[in-house]
């Protein structure tokens, strides 16, 4: 999977051993294009990612340069989990954990993906103003971020699902949580 990564970044990972390379591959698979940036909270390294067609974002907290070696296991582990929590099903999930491939890096960076990064770099921050300590939360503020961020067009998808399936899955949810609510529906 082809990850396009900030020049912040790119440093970060050629020290831990990973190539940059110098132009963008083609992509290859439903999950390929990323966008990455490091940003620095509570003086802890925090890896963003956002998918450039559906912002689907997800966040690495408390990345170190041991933790950066592994970003392929580390990146695949918070992608699953966090499909996994905001309720995708598991046939999907499974169908997404297949077309993982290991990282491939590049500095090709598109400012609109940028931009939904920095957006999603502000609500991690603004969640952790109040002097929380970031390393409490770990890979939960990931799930939150998967629907926080939009573009100018759109807000974002559950990635890899058509449109029609989430507004099911949508609507499924909201019958069986007004259902709770009145005491109606099942525990």
């Amino acid at each position: 999977m082809r990850i396009h990564v900030t020049k912040k970044l790119a440093e970060k990972l050629k020290k831990a051993g990973h190539v940059i390379a110098a132009e963008p591959a083609a992509p290859g698979s439903l999950l390929d294009g990323w966008h990455s940036n490091l940003v620095v909270i509570q003086r802890r390294n925090c890896v963003l990612f956002v998918h450039d067609q559906t912002r689907y974002a997800a966040a690495l907290i408390g990345m170190t340069l041991k933790d950066l070696k592994q970003i392929d296991r580390l990146f695949e582990d918070i992608l699953i989990n966090s499909m996994l929590k905001l309720g995708y099903p598991a046939e999907l999930v499974e169908r997404a954990s297949k077309y993982l491939t290991p990282l491939e890096f590049d500095t090709q960076c598109d400012r609109s993906v940028q931009g939904t990064l920095r957006v999603a770099a502000l609500e991690l921050e603004a969640q952790y103003w109040n002097g929380s300590d970031i390393m409490e939360i770990g890979p939960i503020f990931s799930f939150g971020l998967a629907d926080g961020a939009a573009t100018q067009h759109q807000r974002p998808q559950r990635i890899t699902i058509p449109v029609a399936e989430q507004r099911d899955a949508k609507a499924a949810r909201a019958v069986s949580s007004l259902g709770r609510a009145t005491g109606n529906g099942h525990s």
